[in-house]
């Protein structure tokens, strides 16, 4: 049985603020305790903290909810560890921007936050890095291929065999030869230099908070964050890349999937081809991603119309 539990505290906006805050915090679920939350100084920031104290391991999803106590609050726009993939733990930290989903308001509100197992696990590499998914998107095993995408498409190919029925190439990739300051005025990008959400496959494919990676965190992966071991999995070449210190003990499996071009999937088996949010600032037909093959790996600019492999993260990067 559920347990509701109600912690109220009370702030009040400063005079400049046109967004909300004297607030009460909810926390709903047995897992889910000492709630708490702040709105920032001289920002339509919200803060929000809790305690995410799991027995059964793998990873949750979060939601949060807001009440106005007069007005009618449609709360959308949360960071941070909130939405599938958290991992138990505590001072758990979401941000809500109330200034985009309460525009001009203020007022009293109550936060819900509630915890069921998630569908998706995944798990924190680094201190201060996202919660990185444990497999691909399209993928049902964390050693499958899961789906091919051109950078910004979110409908995703399987191959037949070696063999794809959709030609990943120049013609069929809207985001080819684009700019980027065109990919921000056509709505592919945000105004951070980022794949919109309704053009990000992961967030598209899994919702809540899931996302691409940006090159930074990739970057982070790659060089300084982790250790890398190539290896099989179940008859799968790839990588693993496993946590530092108190990290050691969190990994993921990055499968050797190859990539599309045209309609042949290349080199799978002996390389692999992922995906970030972030396009390149070099040439108008690059974006950022992860390279590698069983003797390294690399970050670097990609052809936006070769079809890459998606890993979802979630959740902050430093």
């Amino acid at each position: 049985m559920k347990r509701m539990v109600w912690i109220v505290k009370r702030w009040f906006a400063a005079a400049a603020i046109t967004a909300v805050l004297a607030a009460a915090f909810t926390a709903s679920g047995e897992t889910v305790t000492n709630v708490r939350g702040q709105q920032r100084e001289k920002s339509n920031l919200v803060d929000i903290y809790y305690d995410l104290e799991a027995t059964e391991g793998g990873s949750y999803t979060v939601k949060v909810e807001i009440e106005g106590r007069t007005n009618e609050v449609n709360a959308a726009t949360f960071t941070g560890d909130v939405g599938e993939g958290v991992a138990s733990g505590k001072n758990k930290h979401v941000v809500w921007d109330a200034g985009t989903d309460w525009p001009g308001k203020k007022g009293d509100v109550k936060a819900k936050v509630t915890a069921t197992k998630a569908e998706h696990d995944g798990c924190q590499l680094w201190e201060g890095g996202p919660y990185w998914a444990d497999r691909n998107v399209g993928a049902s095993t964390p050693e499958d291929y899961g789906l091919y995408f051109w950078w910004g498409d979110t409908v995703g190919y399987h191959p037949s065999g070696n063999t794809f029925g959709f030609s990943f190439g120049s013609a069929n990739c809207p985001t080819y030869n684009k700019s980027v300051s065109t990919l921000q005025s056509e709505g592919w990008i945000t105004s951070g230099g980022v794949l919109a959400p309704a053009h990000d496959a992961a967030h598209v494919h899994w919702g809540g908070a899931w996302r691409m990676p940006t090159y930074q965190e990739l970057n982070d992966l790659c060089y300084n964050k982790c250790d890398w071991t190539w290896t099989t999995m179940n008859g799968v070449n790839g990588w693993v890349v496993r946590g530092r210190g108190v990290y050691a003990s969190n990994s993921i499996f990055l499968p050797a999937a190859g990539f599309g071009r045209g309609t042949s999937l290349s080199v799978a088996g002996s390389s692999g081809e992922y995906w970030s949010s972030v396009p390149g600032s070099d040439y108008d037909y690059f974006s950022g991603g992860l390279n590698f093959y069983s003797g390294g790996h690399s970050t670097d600019g990609n052809i936006r119309s070769n079809g890459f492999s998606v890993r979802p993260v979630q959740g902050f990067s430093n």
